[in-house]
């Protein structure tokens, strides 16, 4: 049934919001996009930290999950793409006010982020006995925030970065990490400003579909969440805010605390069973290059308490299946370490 309604949901995408469908004005259009599935009835079928998940199979995995533990999780989305792809999120520990907001792939190419997401998702739903102090929270997850420009890595090109909103009929996408409702006017490099560039930044703020989910859901919960985690890749780091400048945050100190909570944390045996990496700390400017229009810099001026940004892998933006799970723990580690660090402070 799961599969069906899958099905029924792709046939629907043309009618929806009056949206065209995936063929619609591309050069170069989607190949392959029901890909193949897997045996929704069993959530032993597969392992979902085995492979790079479809847009399709991580939302069967999820309605999977909500269908074998509805006391711990339902799915929910928080919005829908410029195609008319539900952006899912898991909602777990439900019955919990505090809250810790996790965002993978805003960058489509960056897979490390999604199967990231898809383990700390695992993990507290079917392991929860093994962390304890993660039910105290209650944690939205959303695995595939891009979800057109994640499905156009897969069949089209592999290190597309933006989302595929047409901006005309030949110049496709913005990134969502320069199209939030903070500093946006603020120019600092040429490509933002190019429909062609990799960082083009839209149009006007918040111009985006998916930006506007994420935004949405910032402004709506910003009294009640404790953590907000953007997972990216790659470099290794912990970045707070500001990534427009880099002057410190009003609370940089505080931030600060946060990631080196998380950082520590990954070097931690008892929490990552193999040697890790250290994570390097700092805000998004110093550490990267000042960009403005970031989903941390858009979180921390709505009022959240405490936002990072984590870039995990060190190497590139492709990973090999074996280090899903390897990832996956040092993201799980160092998120439950920074917000138990946050909801001191």
């Amino acid at each position: 049934m799961l599969v069906i309604g899958v099905l029924l949901a792709f046939l629907a995408l043309a009618t929806v919001n009056c949206r065209p469908n995936f063929a619609y004005n591309q050069s170069v259009p989607y190949t392959n996009l029901q890909s193949e599935t897997f045996p929704a009835y069993s959530l032993d079928s597969f392992n979902v930290l085995d492979v790079f998940m479809s847009y399709d199979q991580t939302n069967q995995w999820l309605a999977a999950l909500a269908a074998e533990y509805p006391d711990k999780c339902k799915v929910q989305p928080i919005g829908d793409s410029y195609y008319s792809l539900d952006i899912n999120a898991i909602y777990i520990n439900t019955q919990q006010s505090k809250k810790i907001f996790v965002v993978a792939n805003l960058n489509a190419r960056e897979w490390a982020a999604m199967t990231s997401a898809i383990y700390i998702i695992h993990e507290l739903v079917r392991n929860s006995n093994r962390y304890p102090d993660a039910a105290k929270y209650q944690w939205v997850v959303v695995p595939i925030t891009n979800p057109d420009g994640y499905e156009y890595t897969r069949t089209t090109d592999r290190f597309w970065r933006k989302n595929r909103y047409p901006q005309t009929e030949t110049e496709f996408g913005t990134d969502l990490n320069r199209n939030f409702d903070y500093m946006w006017d603020l120019l600092l490099n040429e490509e933002d400003d190019d429909r062609l560039g990799e960082t083009y930044r839209g149009p006007v703020p918040l111009s985006e579909f998916e930006a506007r989910a994420i935004a949405k859901f910032l402004q709506q919960n910003a009294n009640s969440i404790v953590l907000y985690v953007d997972l990216q890749a790659y470099g290794e780091y912990l970045m707070i805010p500001w990534g427009y400048t880099k002057d410190p945050a009003p609370n940089a100190e505080f931030l600060t605390s946060v990631a080196q909570a998380g950082s520590k944390a990954i070097t931690d045996p008892t929490r990552v069973p193999r040697d890790a990496p250290f994570y390097l700390v700092g805000s998004a400017a110093e550490l990267t290059k000042p960009a403005p229009g970031s989903s941390i810099d858009y979180c921390l001026s709505v009022g959240v308490k405490a936002c990072i940004a984590m870039k995990l892998t060190n190497r590139s933006y492709e990973i090999r299946t074996f280090g899903i799970p390897i990832y996956g723990q040092q993201a799980l580690a160092a998120v439950q370490a920074m917000a138990d660090k946050a909801d001191e402070g």
